[in-house]
């Protein structure tokens, strides 16, 4: 088994949810470039969760903006051919600005302010967890210790992993989101679309490609959060990360670097530029992690991660 192959950011959700419509209502040309049109429609959730930690700065929760209009907006998708030009020699691509300021804003909120108690804190490995017996008793299983309000035993399980993590051994520890078919901002639906897909197909050259559904998920990194180096194992051709920090510096930490096999070069350093793209082909492993963030940082490193298959 490669290390980490299923762990991390790149590890299921474990829900699966059924697109019941595709995004938007088809495609024109506007301007030269391929124009999706798309309708969303605002909701509200009174989602609670496992996980509280009191000394994280908290804001109010805005949900949805009220000031958008009737939920119609366009997305213009630039022209594929420059991104092709750089996949085409390192597998990989930024692609800025994916969203209309507005509604790269709307989302960018809408997780922002999410109190801590809404998302899972994960972590892996568990230190009381038996994972060659478990790989007797259950070889598909993948077990991560997700928190518990008023456990006591955090403390211990968070130095156990840094502890690994210190050590060069594969483990993590972030929040992310839990159940997407009820923590998915619509908006997100872009990413389910006939139309981006064929947008991305240009660029990789890759057929046929189907949104891996039940493993994409929002990811929170804060203060002494990170993902050690791991691949993606078979959950698909392509991984991407759509970034949704704001003012995010190299100096935080939680910079998203691919490997090569050596699991030493490192041949893509991110720093995560709000409303981009990130896509890297994973068909063959491809090793990365995303570092520690740093002790003392006042800001959440927000992101959307998935697969197509």
């Amino acid at each position: 088994m490669i290390k980490g192959q299923q762990g991390g950011d790149f590890a299921p959700n474990g829900y699966h949810q059924t697109i019941d419509e595709e995004f938007g209502i088809g495609s024109t040309q506007k301007d030269g470039l391929n124009s999706i049109k798309s309708k969303m429609f605002p909701q509200s959730q009174d989602l609670t969760n496992q996980y509280t930690n009191p000394q994280s700065r908290i804001r109010p929760r805005v949900g949805m903006s009220p000031d958008l209009d009737d939920g119609n907006f366009t997305i213009n998708l630039p022209s594929y051919h420059p991104f092709k030009e750089q996949w085409d020699k390192i597998k990989a691509t930024n692609i800025p600005g994916i969203f209309p300021e507005l509604q790269a804003n709307t989302i960018h909120d809408y997780y922002y302010n999410q109190p801590d108690d809404w998302w899972d804190l994960i972590l892996y490995p568990d230190v009381d967890y038996d994972y060659e017996q478990g790989r007797i008793d259950n070889p598909g299983y993948y077990h991560m210790y997700k928190t518990q309000t008023g456990d006591e035993s955090i403390p211990r399980r968070l130095a156990h992993c840094h502890d690994l993590n210190d050590k060069g051994e594969f483990s993590y520890v972030y929040r992310r989101t839990g159940d997407m078919s009820v923590q998915q901002h619509p908006y997100l639906d872009l990413f389910k679309s006939n139309q981006f897909r064929n947008f991305l197909s240009k660029i990789t050259g890759y057929k046929d490609l189907k949104f891996s559904e039940g493993h994409s998920f929002v990811s929170n990194y804060e203060s002494g959060h990170y993902n050690g180096p791991h691949t993606d194992g078979e959950n698909g051709r392509i991984a991407f990360v759509l970034h949704l920090s704001k003012d995010w510096k190299p100096a935080y930490g939680g910079l998203f670097l691919r490997m090569d096999w050596d699991w030493k070069t490192i041949n893509k350093a991110i720093c995560p530029p709000f409303n981009t793209l990130s896509i890297f082909d994973v068909s063959n492993g491809a090793p990365h992690l995303v570092t520690e963030v740093a002790q003392g940082i006042d800001n959440k490193r927000i992101s959307f991660t998935g697969w197509y298959q």
